[in-house]
């Protein structure tokens, strides 16, 4: 397994504010403007994405995506990025 990292990224003049979800298998970007945390939201979007997938490529019994997460912040200051690990369980 690997685990995922999530950061914030502002708003520009053409885009609005987004958050970055990456991990060495890949990434997906998301908006930020919604009512839960855009965090979980973006690294449930790539787990989706990765689920689809593994289900194409090894059929649905055999993903271990959906595993329960914790995230905990790095040391960065405002803004700071997450990490988020799968601690296994359903």
């Amino acid at each position: 397994m690997q685990a995922i990292v999530t950061r914030f990224l502002p708003a520009t003049n053409t885009k609005g504010s987004r958050i970055k979800a990456w991990c060495e298998r890949g990434a997906i970007i998301v908006s930020a403007d919604c009512e839960t945390d855009p965090h979980e939201m973006a690294v449930k979007a790539l787990v989706a994405k990765f689920v689809k997938e593994d289900e194409k490529r090894y059929g649905a019994n055999k993903n271990p995506w959906s595993c329960r997460r914790i995230y905990g912040g790095l040391p960065k200051g405002v803004g700071a990025d997450y990490v988020w690990v799968f601690v296994g369980g359903q």
